[in-house]
């Protein structure tokens, strides 16, 4: 591993990595004091990621994965109230309530509803439930100057949580469900407080924390967002276990030959790899998606939902929503941030005939923002829909498969033991205060002039 000289004199550090290192081994030699940035859709358009060596940029930033045995040990705590947390029913108002009842274990901590009922009767949310398997995972919401293929250059989001990257952080993520009118229902980190120092955990939740700490509101609160955080960031929510990553690591016999012809429609006529990267980015294994923003013309169930428009303010990004890891996308039923599509097959089928079929699939919220570049009019045969459907089997994780098969809620979970931190080092830290968002480019146009721009979900 060499420094790069095209980066001297650079105030951040850059390794090539040698062509005869596999990307995990040389991750591990980059970890210690080091924080990778995520690598882009840039990045993988670069004559570098095509090359014979991997041009990796690094910050020279402090990691709690790096911190003595009493870091790691409150962490394993911090992820075991996390886990009591995320089961509690009584933290609603009404009570009743809690994350499982939204993010299925069952269903790869997603929701096989549409849409999803909040603990106050007839309150529906607005969208699809997702996955919690791989969020942990899902880059800090950012911009990238991004080179095109025309060779201009454009402003795009990438990363963030919830749909509409109106998150920017997990640790942002975590604590907004409690207050949402259409989901827990708290009034305010007093009502969030109040239950916790009330539950059965409440003397683990309380260890680190002072007196004069614990009957603070926003300091008990806060110490439980970071409980949710560190339990998401439990190996079992990153098993990295589907046949896929067998396949990639170099087992021909993963996949089955129906599977195959799938991955290469995959990578070729459906163009699916575009979007969800088949090459590591922030992490050693492929998470299968880019995490940037598209409209892709999803049908509509009435109510607009202006996606990432919605904070943005952009005209250029209404109707937006952020492309999801396709990890574990078999059990994630129904699909499309509204679930307005019942099955994979039917999903696959409107990305390839979308445009030539519009009558199928009815009016979208936003037609003058929907991607007609990329999908629409695939061109893919009856035999290659079949193959592509087939091959979303493969990225299920055993670990899912093995927890069905049991009947258990969760798999095996052993906090504290030295895999719930070994990888540790490629988490943001939420203590640290992401940096500032540049400004976002001006547009025109008065699309989102008399819409109500909420981002409730």
């Amino acid at each position: 591993m060499v420094a790069d000289p095209a980066t001297a004199g650079s105030s951040i550090p850059a390794y090539v990595i040698p062509q005869d290192k596999s990307f995990p081994e040389t991750i591990l030699l980059l970890s210690g004091k080091l924080m990778l940035f995520p690598f882009l859709k840039v990045a993988a358009m670069s004559p570098i990621w095509k090359g014979p060596s991997l041009l990796l940029f690094a910050a020279m930033l402090p990691l709690a994965a790096d911190g003595n045995d009493g870091d790691k040990q409150q962490q394993a705590a911090l992820a075991a109230v996390g886990k009591e947390l995320f089961l509690d029913t009584s933290l609603s108002n009404p009570p009743g309530m809690s994350c499982t009842s939204c993010h299925q274990p069952e269903a790869a901590f997603a929701d096989p509803r549409a849409l999803s009922p909040g603990a106050v009767l007839g309150r529906i949310g607005r969208r699809n439930a997702p996955s919690l398997m791989y969020a942990a995972l899902i880059p800090n919401m950012d911009q990238e100057d991004m080179l095109q293929e025309d060779g201009t250059q454009e402003w795009v989001w990438q990363g963030g949580m919830f749909q509409d990257g109106s998150a920017r952080t997990l640790h942002e993520q975590v604590k907004q469900p409690f207050f949402n009118a259409a989901e827990m229902n708290l009034g305010s980190e007093w009502e969030l407080a109040t239950r916790l120092r009330k539950s059965a955990y409440a003397e683990h939740l309380k260890a680190g924390l002072t007196e004069e700490e614990w009957a603070d509101d926003a300091k008990v609160a806060h110490r439980a967002y970071r409980a949710l955080v560190e339990f998401l960031k439990e190996p079992m929510f990153r098993p990295f276990d589907a046949r896929i990553d067998d396949y990639l690591a170099g087992d021909e016999k993963a996949l089955t030959d129906q599977e195959k012809r799938g991955l290469d429609v995959f990578k070729n006529k459906g163009k699916c790899a575009d979007c969800h990267f088949l090459h590591a980015t922030s992490w050693p294994q492929p998470l299968l998606s880019d995490f940037g923003y598209d409209n892709l013309g999803a049908p509509s169930l009435g109510e607009k939902d202006p996606g990432l428009g919605g904070h943005t303010r952009a005209e250029g990004e209404i109707g937006q929503f952020r492309a999801p890891s396709l990890r574990n996308v078999a059990l994630t039923a129904p699909y499309f941030h509204n679930g307005s599509l019942a099955s994979l097959r039917e999903v696959i089928e409107f990305y390839n005939r979308r445009d030539k079929d519009p009558q199928r699939w009815g009016a979208t919220d936003y037609p003058e923002t929907v991607n007609k570049t990329d999908l629409g009019d695939l061109g893919m045969t009856d035999q290659e829909v079949s193959d592509l459907t087939a091959l979303m089997d493969a990225f299920t994780d055993r670990t899912l498969l093995q927890m069905r098969e049991r009947g258990e809620r969760f798999p095996a979970v052993s906090p504290g033991t030295p895999d719930s931190w070994k990888m540790r080092s490629y988490f943001p830290d939420w203590n640290h205060a992401a940096p500032p968002l540049p400004p976002h480019p001006p547009y025109r146009g008065d699309l989102l002039k008399n819409e109500s721009l909420s981002t409730s979900r």
